[in-house]
């Protein structure tokens, strides 16, 4: 069976208004290379990036759970910490 020794969640958002534009897990395996959080939020910008969007100005941040089953999330810019929103029906 193999053990986790590492799950990290880089969350890349945008800071105007705190929407949510990718989340990235990294998780490492027992034994396995740990990468730095420099080089997860690389990777992540790079998994965010979309044909058209820079992500010019968009920022990081790491979190240590990201998904509810059934609900939707932004990040606070105040205190940097995510929040529940409801989205619109």
């Amino acid at each position: 069976m193999l053990i986790p020794s590492s799950v990290r969640t880089c969350v890349i958002y945008d800071p105007q208004d705190g929407r949510i534009v990718h989340i990235h897990k990294e998780i490492t395996i027992a034994g396995g290379l740990e990468r730095t959080e420099a080089e997860i939020e690389a990777r992540a910008r790079k998994f965010a990036a979309k044909p058209g969007l820079s992500g010019e100005g968009l920022k990081a941040l790491f979190v240590k759970e990201t998904r509810s089953k059934g609900r939707h999330h932004k990040v606070d810019t105040a205190t940097l910490k995510l929040v529940e929103v409801e989205l619109p029906k």
